[in-house]
């Protein structure tokens, strides 16, 4: 249960910075379960403040994350997460209309955020001098659980609109990727499990449809409602077999 526990509390502190509609306690049944299966979450307007741009989000959700944990079997099943639908559409500052309501939701959010560390801070200073679980156990199993993750993403699609730095020709530009997979593979770069202390481990990295574009005359997104803003954002992915107009350029790896 110990290492069950780290995991929950690090996927809540983590995902409760970023999402607002987060189930903190239906999450860490899932987890204890090896399970948990996220859908429909909304990204929080403050999720990119703390890299301190000149944006602001006007619309994210993430349509579903998945997290297979083999509790039983993780010295011979790999963790598995994905992530699917991930759409983040940020504009300039200048061009957010102030909305009291949202502007005092939001330093109710860096307080909480900021009492949360101090707290944290107390609590790992009164816990210094205490006996801790094993922590071989707990590294030996997180770094099996990092040998053999496996992760894929797909449909993700992040978007900037500006009105306002020239408004006489205002412009959109994003990234969009259709395909992200990390699996472990042996020196041969075939799949497998690492059951061993081995020294070398070997990934493999798959981007498949790593798209840029730059689109001076587009449908704006910002302003719509929330469903056709989302159908936007999945027309708009660029693959292998389709390529929306607008793009400039295409990477498949």
């Amino acid at each position: 249960m110990v290492f069950e526990s780290i995991v929950a509390d690090l996927l809540n502190r983590f995902l409760g910075d970023y999402v607002e509609n987060l189930d903190h306690s239906q999450l860490k049944i899932g987890i204890w379960g090896g399970d948990v299966v996220l859908q429909d979450l909304v990204l929080k307007q403050s999720a990119l403040d703390e890299l301190d741009l000149p944006v602001k989000t006007v619309y994210g959700t993430l349509g579903k994350l998945v997290l297979k944990i083999p509790w039983k079997n993780l010295y011979s099943a790999p963790v598995e997460a994905s992530v699917e639908g991930l759409f983040l559409l940020v504009v300039p500052n200048q061009e957010v209309k102030y909305d009291p309501l949202k502007e005092e939701k939001l330093a109710q959010e860096i307080k909480k955020s900021e009492l949360q560390r101090i707290e944290d801070a107390k609590k790992r200073e009164k816990e210094k001098d205490k006996p801790k679980p094993d922590d071989t156990f707990v590294e030996k199993l997180a770094t099996q659980i990092i040998k053999n993750v496996q992760v894929k993403i797909t449909d993700i699609h992040v978007r900037y609109e500006d009105k306002v730095t020239k408004p006489e020709q205002p412009f959109s530009l994003g990234i969009t990727l259709h395909n992200l997979s990390v699996h472990t593979t042996d020196e041969n770069w075939k799949a497998c499990i690492v059951q061993d202390a081995a020294t070398m481990i070997y990934k493999v990295l798959t981007l498949e449809a790593f798209s840029v574009y730059w689109n001076p005359q587009s449908i704006f997104f910002s302003g719509k409602p929330s469903e056709e803003i989302k159908n936007l954002f999945k027309q708009g992915i660029c693959t292998k077999m389709e390529q929306p107009k607008g793009y400039k350029y295409t990477w498949s790896q």
